[in-house]
C-alpha cells in the first residue's frame, strides 16, 4: 500500500455515478470475431447497445464506411437514447483498457490516456487502439493528458473517495513496466487520477490474459462496501489467492473507513476453458447505467447469488442479466468491453 497526497484538482469519479455515456467498440477482428463466433459477438452488441440505451446513450465505435444492418433499424429507433457512431480504426473490442479515463477538473471534463500494448504485448497489432484516446479527444473536443506508463483501464477500480485498487502484475509484469519504476508509476496514477491512496495487490484471477485486473477480482459498490470474488473449491489455484486479497482489502479499508469498512463476497461460477486456456468469468466484470446495473451471466446457480446480491446493495436500480458465455472465449466481459464517460 501507498499514500499519496490527494489532489483536488483532479477527481475520477465513481462509475455509480451518473454517467454521460457508455462508449462500446463494435466487433469487426477477422481473427477473433470470423465465422459463427462473428455473428454470435455482433449480434451480442446489438443486443447490449439497446439494453444500455433505455438507460442512457451509448456511444459506438465502429470500423470506417461501416453502416447498421437493415433489419436491426427498427430496435434502434426505438431506444430511449439513439445510439451516437464514430468512425475510429480499431484493432480490437476492449475498450476498457485502451480507451480514455474520463476525469473532472472541478467542472470541466477532460481526458487521461495511458500507453496500451495488448496486456505485455500479447496480442499485436495494437497500435490502432493505443491511438484511440487521442481520437475521442478529438472528435469530442476534450483536452487529454498522458500518464506515460503502460497501464490498462481495468487494471484500477476507484471510488468517490479518491481510493483506487490495483494488482502488481498489472504494472510490471512482463512487457510492461520497469519494477524500479513502480513508485513512479503509483505517483502518475495517483496524480492523474486525483487519488489519495492506492492498495497494490500482488495478482489477480488465474489465466487472465491481462496478468489479473482488478475488474476480475473485486469492487466498490459503495465508498466504504467492496465486494471480492471468491472461490470455495481449495484445489483450485484462485482458492488461496481471493482470500488474501479479502484480507488485504479487508484492512486497507477498515483503516480508511473504520468500522463502517465491509467487504462482501461472491463466488465465481465455473471457470470454463477453450481448448487448454482458462476462461476467467467473474461476476465482478458487471457495469452501470443511469437506474441500472448490468453483470455477466455464466451459469444458473451462481447467476442468481449475484442477482439477489446486486438488488440487496442496489434495491432502486435495475439489475439485469446478460449471458456473456460468448464473449468469455475471447476472455472478457461487460466491464472489460465497455468505458463510462462521466457527466
Amino acid at each position: 500500500m501507498t499514500n499519496r497526497p490527494s489532489n483536488s484538482a483532479i477527481r475520477h469519479p465513481a462509475e455509480w455515478e451518473e454517467q454521460a455515456a457508455t462508449w462500446l467498440s463494435f466487433p469487426h477482428h477477422p481473427k477473433n470475431w470470423a465465422g459463427e463466433r462473428g455473428v454470435k459477438i455482433r449480434q451480442f452488441y446489438f443486443d447490449l447497445v439497446c439494453q444500455i440505451s433505455k438507460f442512457q446513450p451509448v456511444k459506438l465505435i465502429v470500423p470506417k464506411g461501416w453502416t447498421l444492418p437493415e433489419e436491426e433499424s427498427p430496435r434502434f429507433i426505438k431506444c430511449k437514447f439513439a445510439p451516437q457512431v464514430y468512425s475510429i480504426r480499431t484493432n480490437d473490442i476492449w475498450i476498457r483498457d485502451y480507451g480514455p479515463f474520463f476525469v473532472k477538473k472541478g467542472k470541466k471534463k477532460l481526458l487521461v490516456q495511458t500507453k496500451f500494448n495488448a496486456w505485455g504485448a500479447k496480442f499485436p497489432p495494437y497500435g490502432l487502439d493505443d491511438n484511440v484516446p487521442a481520437q475521442i479527444a478529438k472528435l469530442e473536443n476534450l483536452p487529454i493528458s498522458e500518464v506515460p506508463y503502460i497501464f490498462e483501464g481495468g487494471a484500477i477500480e476507484i471510488n468517490a473517495d479518491g481510493l483506487g485498487i490495483t494488482t502488481l502484475d498489472c504494472i510490471t509484469g512482463k512487457n510492461r513496466n520497469e519494477s524500479k519504476d513502480l513508485k513512479k508509476i503509483t505517483n502518475a496514477l495517483c496524480k492523474a487520477f486525483g487519488l489519495r491512496d492506492i492498495l497494490i495487490l500482488p495478482c489477480g484471477l488465474f489465466g487472465d490474459h491481462t496478468d489479473g485486473h482488478i475488474d476480475n477480482v473485486a469492487r466498490f459498490v459503495q465508498n466504504e462496501r467492496l465486494v471480492v470474488a471468491s472461490e470455495k473449491d481449495e484445489t483450485s489455484p484462485n482458492h488461496e489467492r481471493l482470500l488474501k486479497a479479502k484480507i488485504m482489502l479487508e484492512e486497507w479499508l477498515q483503516m480508511h473507513y473504520g468500522k463502517k469498512a465491509k467487504v462482501d463476497t461472491l463466488p465465481l461460477p465455473p471457470q470454463g476453458k477453450l481448448g487448454n486456456e482458462v476462461l476467467p468469468a467473474s461476476y465482478m466484470n458487471f457495469i452501470y447505467a443511469n437506474g441500472a446495473l448490468f453483470f455477466p451471466c455464466y451459469a444458473p446457480k451462481t447467476d442468481k447469488i449475484a442477482k439477489t446480491y446486486f438488488k440487496s446493495i442496489y434495491p432502486d436500480r435495475k439489475i439485469i442479466g446478460i449471458d456473456c458465455r460468448s464473449v468469455i472465449e475471447e476472455g472478457g466481459s461487460l466491464h472489460c468491453m465497455s468505458k463510462q464517460e462521466c457527466l
